[in-house]
C-alpha cells in the first residue's frame, strides 16, 4: 500500500518538473556588454529582438533551457542573408534580472558549431521599466 502512494507521488513530482514552473517572459531588458548598451525585447510568443549589439536590429526566438540543472534562457538570432550567422545569448535568471553567462556565434553552414565569444565579467540585464523608474528617482 505504501509503495503505490509513493509511486503516485513520484509520478506527480516528475510530471510537474517537466511541465510546470516555466519562465514567462515579456518585456524589455537593458544591459551593458563590452561597453555597448544592449536592449533585449522578449515577446510572450517566444520571439525576441536585440538592439545595440549590431548596427541593425536582429529578431529571433527565446527558449527556457533546463538541461544543465539551473534554468537558463537562450535567445537565438540569425544574421542577415548577405552575412549569414547564428548568435546565441545565454542568460541565468536572478530575481527580476538576467545574468549574461555567455554569447556564442557561428557562421551558418553545414558542420559549424557555436563558438564562445569572450565577454568581460557577467553583465546584468535589468527590466527597462525598472531601470527607467530608478533613473527618474535620481533626477
Amino acid at each position: 500500500m505504501k509503495y503505490s502512494k509513493f509511486m503516485r507521488f513520484s509520478i506527480v513530482v516528475l510530471l510537474l518538473s517537466f511541465f510546470g514552473c516555466g519562465i514567462d517572459l515579456d518585456g524589455d531588458y537593458k544591459g551593458i556588454v563590452d561597453g555597448k548598451e544592449i536592449i533585449l525585447k522578449f515577446l510572450p510568443n517566444g520571439e525576441a529582438l536585440v538592439q545595440g549589439y549590431f548596427p541593425d536590429d536582429l529578431s529571433g526566438v527565446w527558449v527556457e533551457e533546463k538541461m544543465f540543472g539551473d534554468p537558463q534562457i537562450w535567445v537565438t538570432f540569425d544574421g542577415p542573408e548577405e552575412k549569414p550567422f547564428r548568435l546565441r545569448f545565454e542568460f541565468k535568471p536572478h530575481g527580476q534580472d538576467f545574468h549574461l553567462i555567455g554569447i556564442k556565434a557561428r557562421p551558418l553552414g553545414k558542420g559549424t558549431k557555436l563558438n564562445p565569444i569572450n565577454i568581460e565579467g557577467m553583465p546584468i540585464f535589468k527590466p527597462l521599466s525598472l531601470e527607467q523608474s530608478i533613473n527618474k528617482r535620481k533626477s
